[in-house]
């Protein structure tokens, strides 16, 4: 297998890239620059009457089954040094550096080919459990800084429909909140999320929308202008669905390099990745480690990953 390289930083994770102020005009102002002028509109009619996910071993033919995606792990290598080094990225004067969650699906019975991707709802409410119990602070993808408690930044990758279905109720329960990394072109196809839903969980406060790039290409392929255009196309889809531009970007696959990380400061403010780690605090912003959560995982299971325990 290819090993692809995160590019935390040039020289062993000595400073990050520079990146400028990320405003809402001047998000709106790069995504204007990279975009056609008509805003981008969506052919599938929305479903308002939404159905139970119940979700069978083997599908019936004239239903499809969300295309799998590949989640291809980040080793270091080169010039890329994922060490902690405690660094504040943002000034501020906390104490604890979030550590971020990846999830998939939340079912009982996952789609034959997405076995490992997914966790049941009774375990995804077992880690919310314990989380709350360790009085922890839930942040948005978007919100990362230092802390003055221990903080968990839950995300979500890939809008599955489960997401609205399964894991928002249980959101609501805990009054937690999570990130969904979306692949734009997926909205109001058969398994992923549809506009009503996400404009509810938006409307909640509870669940913030990202990006996870419009097509889910592999980025380390593609040129400057490819890469705007999965940007812009990413963040004008989301901002009329809710009304803001993405502020994070899960990398699809986590592929991701020092050009692509260049590319990306422009748009974003965050950067999430594959690397499975627990500890960030040594990380890029725009190179952030998250904890891959699968299937069998307890909440104290969970709190141990993070050091919890």
């Amino acid at each position: 297998m290819t090993v692809l390289v995160l590019s935390c930083m040039t020289a062993g994770c000595a400073q990050p890239l520079l990146r400028s102020a990320n405003t809402e005009t001047a998000q709106q102002t790069t995504y204007a620059d990279a975009m056609d002028s008509s805003p981008v509109q969506t052919d599938t009619p929305v479903t308002t009457d939404l159905p139970e996910t119940t979700v069978p071993e083997t599908l019936p033919p004239e239903t499809t089954a969300p295309a799998p995606l590949q989640t291809m792990e980040v080793t270091g290598g080169g010039n890329i040094d994922l060490s902690p080094k405690g660094d504040n990225h943002d000034g501020s004067t906390g104490t604890y550096a979030p550590s971020a969650l990846m999830y998939h699906l939340i079912l009982e019975q996952p789609y034959t080919e997405l076995t490992n991707l997914f966790v049941r709802p009774t375990e995804f409410e077992d880690h919310l459990q314990k989380l709350c119990a360790a009085d922890c602070i839930f942040l948005f993808a978007d919100e990362y800084a230092l802390t003055e408690k221990k903080s968990i930044i839950l995300t979500f990758d890939d809008e599955y429909e489960d997401n609205y279905t399964q894991m928002f109720p249980i959101l609501k329960k805990y009054g937690a909140k999570a990130t969904v990394f979306m692949i734009t072109s997926k909205i109001n196809m058969p398994g992923y999320l549809t506009e009503d839903m996400i404009r509810e969980m938006a409307a909640s406060g509870l669940v913030r929308f990202e990006s996870h790039t419009h097509t889910h290409p592999s980025l380390t392929s593609l040129s400057a202008e490819d890469l705007a255009w999965q940007f812009a196309q990413s963040g004008e889809i989301l901002y009329n669905l809710t009304g803001r531009y993405p502020q994070a970007i899960c990398y699809p696959g986590g592929t991701v390099n020092d050009f692509v990380i260049g590319e990306a400061a422009k748009c974003y403010r965050f950067g999430y990745t594959t690397h499975n780690s627990a500890d960030t605090s040594g990380c890029d912003p725009l190179a952030l480690s998250r904890v891959r959560v699968s299937r069998g995982m307890s909440g104290n299971a969970v709190l141990s990953r993070l050091g919890w325990g």
